[in-house]
């Protein structure tokens, strides 16, 4: 039984496919890539309303031209395919389990998952299985803010611990684009050996220099996105918007980097908060989701790539 009929024998339906693509490129059976739109935001604690991402997502990928014009090539060909969102539940160790779930069942079918948020406490979920298939991880987290409470708001799986539940997995992580945290929290990143943290404010000033701190992952990769990481004059649309953020090219070229060096096993887009009447924030976050899985697919998929591709993916 497919992951597919599996969750609809639970009573869920199929969302609309990304992209708005036919069969021949959204069925299970075909696809590479599993997007899994996780519309929690039970933790939320200024702006909710992520939970209303992943279908803003969907809703605006239609639009999307699907011939990327840095790659050259159209990413959307090694197929994919997206699954019902999940149900959701108040409590958010429970939503935890359930993320870890629905990311093994993808696992296990051999596929790329990208889990769309949602608040940021649903990428605990995510590692959880990653490491449970491939060991200790090492994660990739470009954020505005450390995350790294020991709990907030009473429950240890809030979006602002979600960093701390990442290294008590035993992975190592990176962080990029911080511009905001506690003095605890400065601490801990002065103190934690498996934490490599970049400020937002070192990338503005020397950008190549701030890029070396990717050589601190290892083995394979975890990418978490929290939209709050660009500036709030690319991306207004996030639950704890802060000043300062990276531009679209910036972030562009970070992840392109680790998709070239490392083995990226999966990556999360969350944090994403309509705003009523403002589409162009659904449509940068859905255009993100599409470079992922054009970066993973000419670095590390199967999709026909150009010689310069091949040649920098031998790198």
């Amino acid at each position: 039984m497919s992951i597919h009929e599996r969750l609809l024998q639970e009573g869920l339906s199929l969302p609309p496919t990304f992209a708005a693509l036919p069969a021949e490129y959204s069925s299970w059976e075909r696809a590479q890539v599993a997007l899994v739109p996780v519309p929690y935001d039970g933790t939320a604690s200024y702006r909710p309303g992520a939970r209303r991402g992943p279908s803003a997502i969907l809703e605006a990928s239609p639009q999307l031209e699907l011939y990327d014009e840095e790659l050259q090539a159209e990413p959307y060909r090694v197929g994919i395919a997206t699954l019902p969102p999940l149900d959701a539940v108040i409590d958010p160790e429970a939503m935890t389990r359930r993320v870890e779930q629905a990311v093994s069942l993808v696992l296990q079918s051999e596929k790329f998952p990208i889990v769309l948020g949602g608040d940021h406490s649903i990428t605990v979920g995510a590692v959880r299985a990653l490491a449970e298939r491939y060991g200790p991880l090492s994660v990739l987290q470009l954020d505005a803010h450390s995350d790294l409470r020991k709990e907030y708001q009473g429950s240890r799986f809030s979006h602002a611990c979600v960093a701390r539940r990442i290294l008590e997995l035993g992975c190592s992580l990176v962080q990029l684009g911080i511009r905001s945290l506690t003095r605890e929290d400065a601490e801990l990143i002065r103190q934690q050996e498996a934490l490599t943290t970049v400020y937002a404010h070192e990338l503005h000033r020397d950008f190549k220099g701030a890029l070396g701190a990717l050589e601190r992952l290892r083995g394979p990769v975890y990418i978490s996105v929290d939209l709050d990481v660009l500036d709030p004059g690319v991306m207004p649309a996030v639950g704890t918007p802060e000043p300062g953020g990276l531009g679209w090219y910036q972030l562009l070229a970070v992840l392109r980097e680790a998709f070239v060096r490392y083995e990226v096993v999966g990556c999360d887009v969350v944090e994403l908060c309509p705003i009523e009447g403002m589409v162009a924030p659904d449509f940068t976050a859905a255009r993100l989701v599409y470079k992922l899985i054009g970066y993973w697919a000419a670095f590390q998929g199967q999709a026909p790539t150009n010689s310069t591709n091949k040649k920098e993916r031998s790198r």
